[in-house]
């Protein structure tokens, strides 16, 4: 249990200017300056949004993460290392190559840290022993509520750990708030929740466990400092980009001490209820310390002045309007909702044109989904929709038997009645349909068995999208990451 001092007040400022960088300097300077966070000689972790091999918004802003670095030298910072892992599957080396991080923070004083270890996954040299020994060297076993965490032993030893987080929105949690982005200094091999389909669906398990998780890593690690950069919000649809993003800009920055005080401070200034929050709730729930907005000491600009409204994800798949493609929900866990989400806002975004030609497609998830109108083609996402549809008419074809015509005349030129024999029906399986199978699915593993229903002709924006995935992650590399674990 997280134990904090109730002399005094939490503060928290909000700060406003007109660039990142100065409503960053600001914000610190209103908190008491850098040197309050950073000691002389420290050895400073900065864990900050690596998703994607993309930009900013989906990954943090680097001229935040410039202007961090810069003050920490200044407070007399010995060793800075930034860090993250990405979303399971992609490598850090391959993102740092491709934005050249590696590089540009050296020039600034800092080190990139492949958690990973994808840095050195290339030397031919390196024997499975080696990669074992690895592992135990770069990850630290926390045992924390009777589960067992792995944490790089980088952030574990660190003087100063700070936070900064690119906050957007997000389908499961309405925003990626500091908590969430302290979960990712935990190997995506490791973020993985374990399935139970009836559990999950009944209980929602998923999210419980999910949740539960969070607060435990929260609890391990907790940062010196936090900052909440809603500068820009990527909203409508997050937090990656998608067609339906669109980034608002509130000239912001939430910064603390206290990172569920900075989410306090956050969603309020967001205009959303604190009790909307499933994190916040249950981080009550298990005694850690959640203050009050009222006993928040707010700093800088006030929050009547700066509330603002954003506009959420959806919160029902039907919502997100795939081109040629009707959706069809059931009881649906939230691990399964968040890759559907993911993999319909991908191929509303990206396969737009692949889907022009390739017409009237069903996509049914969730445990007994409504019964989908006739389809060329059927996409069932998740163990749930294959095995809750096996009796469903779509999974057969009837076939009627071809009218004899010549006898039909014969009849009508006799002004005979109508035969009374019966046509014969024939049944046979439906081909035209596509498993995406795990609870939850894959969405990589979605795509590629999405581009070998179609064909590469059919999708060619899908197949070019495969083919620079796996010019990224090339097979030797990828097993070598799998033997180690970090994927």
């Amino acid at each position: 249990m997280l134990v904090q001092s109730k002399s005094k007040k939490t503060e928290v400022v909000i700060s406003k200017g007109n660039t990142p960088k100065e409503s960053l300097l600001k914000g610190i300077e209103q908190l008491g300056g850098i040197s309050k966070f950073i000691s002389k000689d420290d050895n400073i972790f900065i864990k900050f949004n690596l998703n994607l091999p993309g930009g900013f918004p989906t990954n943090t802003n680097f001229d935040v993460l410039e202007t961090l670095i810069t003050s920490c030298k200044q407070a007399g910072a010995d060793n800075i290392y930034l860090g993250s892992f990405p979303i399971r599957g992609i490598p850090i080396k391959i993102i740092s190559d491709l934005l050249n991080l590696k590089e540009h923070f050296e020039t600034l004083g800092a080190e990139l840290v492949f958690l990973d270890n994808s840095d050195i996954f290339e030397n031919k040299d390196i024997s499975q022993d080696q990669l074992k020994k690895i592992k135990y060297e770069s990850l630290t076993p926390v045992e924390m509520n009777g589960n067992e965490f792995f944490i790089p032993a980088i952030i574990l030893n660190s003087n100063k750990f700070i936070s900064v987080n690119q906050l957007n929105v997000n389908p499961l949690f309405k925003l990626n708030l500091s908590l969430l982005n302290l979960y990712s200094i935990v190997p995506p091999r490791y973020r993985v929740i374990g399935k139970n389909v009836k559990e999950n669906i009944s209980h929602n398990q998923y999210k419980k466990d999910l949740i539960s998780n969070i607060l435990d890593i929260y609890a391990i690690k907790q940062p010196n400092l936090i900052i909440n950069d809603i500068f820009y919000i990527l909203e409508g649809a997050g937090p990656y980009i998608y067609k339906d993003s669109k980034i608002k800009t509130t000239n912001l920055m939430i910064i603390g001490d206290d990172a569920i005080a900075v989410d306090v401070v956050t969603l309020n200034t967001l205009n959303l209820e604190i009790n909307s929050s499933e994190l916040i709730l249950q981080a009550n729930n298990r005694n850690i310390d959640v203050p009050k907005f009222s006993n928040i000491k707010i700093l800088g600009e006030k929050v009547e002045d700066t509330r603002t409204h954003v506009e959420l994800c959806v919160s029902e798949l039907e919502d997100i309007k795939v081109r040629n493609f009707t959706i069809s929900s059931g009881k649906i866990c939230s691990g399964c909702f968040k890759q559907a989400y993911h993999l319909l806002n991908f191929m509303k975004t990206y396969m737009g044109k692949d889907l022009k030609y390739n017409v009237n497609n069903s996509f049914l998830i969730g445990e007994k989904p409504p019964e989908p109108n006739q389809a060329n083609n059927f996409f069932l996402f998740g163990d749930c929709a294959i095995n809750n549809t096996k009796n469903y008419k779509f999974r057969k074809i009837i076939i009627e038997s071809k009218k004899d015509l010549i006898g039909g005349a014969k009849s009508k030129i006799l002004k005979e009645s109508k035969s009374k024999k019966k046509t014969k029906i024939k049944e046979k399986q439906n081909k035209n349909i596509l498993d995406l199978p795990g609870c939850p699915p894959n969405i990589f593993n979605c795509l590629e068995l999405i581009l070998k229903y179609f064909g590469k002709k059919e999708v060619p924006n899908l197949n070019l999208f495969a083919n620079i995935n796996r010019f990224w992650i090339t097979g030797n590399l990828n097993n070598k990451l799998k033997l180690w674990e970090a994927l």
